[in-house]
């Protein structure tokens, strides 16, 4: 009977904390990750590299940006410039402005974000220049977005 008790306590106790666990629950958003494919694999010293990289905004989502690279040389920073549209045609004369220092001959993982507040009014971001400012050529392992969604419309 003492070990019929015990068993039938144990079996509530772990179905009560199985109901506890059962209604624990997380908020998960959809995401989207992909890379900018029009930026160059390498630049040099001193240089800056021009090209359209454009980024669709989504009413309601914010956006991380991450850039991954290493230098030959140097410890300076690496400039990424972009503009936002309004439209998706025009894009803003005011350049949007990331600046990375790098460090030296390792590899630098850097991150930048915007939240859906931040990107309200916009429907595109478009990474125009990657400048070099050391003394060796940059080496570009990738620059990659996320695009996060919150709440049903994404």
């Amino acid at each position: 009977m003492k070990n019929m008790f015990k068993s039938m306590l144990a079996t509530a106790l772990l179905a009560a904390g199985y109901s506890q666990v059962e209604m624990a629950s997380a908020q998960v958003y959809p995401t989207t990750m992909y890379g900018l494919t029009n930026l160059p694999a390498t630049v040099a010293a001193g240089s800056s590299s021009v090209s359209t990289n454009i980024v669709s905004l989504t009413k309601n989502c914010g956006i991380a940006l991450q850039g991954v690279f290493n230098v030959s040389a140097g410890t300076s920073n690496v400039v990424v410039q972009g503009s936002f549209s309004a439209d998706g045609t025009n894009y803003g004369t005011m350049p949007w402005t990331w600046i990375i220092p790098a460090n030296g001959t390792n590899r630098v993982v850097a991150a930048t974000n915007w939240n859906s507040s931040q990107l309200a009014g916009f429907v595109s971001l478009n990474v125009t220049t990657v400048t070099n400012l050391n003394s060796g050529t940059l080496t570009n392992a990738g620059f990659f977005v996320n695009r996060v969604a919150y709440g049903a419309a994404y």
